[in-house]
């Protein structure tokens, strides 16, 4: 199966280059030409030339089989098992059986689903990057007595982060003082912003739009 989550795209594109319409990932194109091979292999088999349907099934099952074998072989190499596995296994039988119509079959089934799982796995990626950038870069905190600015990632559990009017929240907290209107539309799509009070839970890359909060 696809492999990776937040890193290189199935296309070896970073998270921001990776493909948004669903014909340009790799494994949709590989899956939608096993599938025209395997209908080639049928009709051919159909009119009783059986070396053009052997070669139409065998190349289907090479374009299809592209989309799982390699991240297969790499899977076994490091002592993992999984549904590719059993397909290459199942596929690699049925070459070997001379039944190349059910390979490039299985080869092609498969792929539809390898490419769905690209596709989704494309679209998380988008839009955890969205999300991410969402973040600002330096936050205010309160350590030792006064407010000093570190990047979010230095942040630490109890932390008391000081988000003025207009800032956007760096992680997610508690408010601890201070009441303020919290725009949200950035996250959950809500177009009207929530009122919040001391004691309320804010999430990360929400913008306050009144009062100066601190939350922990």
């Amino acid at each position: 199966m696809a492999e990776g989550c937040c890193g290189a795209s199935p296309d070896g594109a970073s998270p921001k280059e990776a493909p948004e319409e669903l014909w340009r990932i790799t494994a949709v194109r590989a899956a939608a030409l096993a599938g025209l091979l395997l209908v080639v292999g049928l009709i051919s088999s159909a009119a009783g030339a059986d070396v053009p349907a052997s070669v139409a099934y065998l190349a289907g099952l090479g374009v299809g089989g592209s989309t799982f074998v390699p991240g297969t072989l790499r899977a076994l190499r490091r002592g993992r098992l999984g549904v590719g596995t059993l397909m290459t296994i199942a596929a690699a039988g049925a070459v070997l059986l001379g039944q190349y119509g059910e390979a490039a079959s299985l080869a092609f089934l498969f792929s539809i689903s390898e490419a769905l799982e690209d596709y989704a796995l494309t679209r998380s990626r988008r839009g955890l990057r969205a999300l991410l950038d969402l973040v600002p870069d330096r936050v205010t905190v309160r350590r030792g007595g006064g407010e000093v600015e570190i990047e979010p990632a230095a942040l630490v559990v109890g932390d008391l982060m000081i988000v003025g009017p207009g800032d956007r929240v760096a992680t997610d907290g508690i408010i601890r003082q201070g009441r303020s209107i919290l725009d949200l539309s950035a996250i959950t799509g809500e177009s009207v912003p929530v009122e919040y009070e001391p004691g309320g839970v804010v999430l990360a890359a929400s913008i306050n739009g009144g009062g100066v909060s601190t939350s922990r």
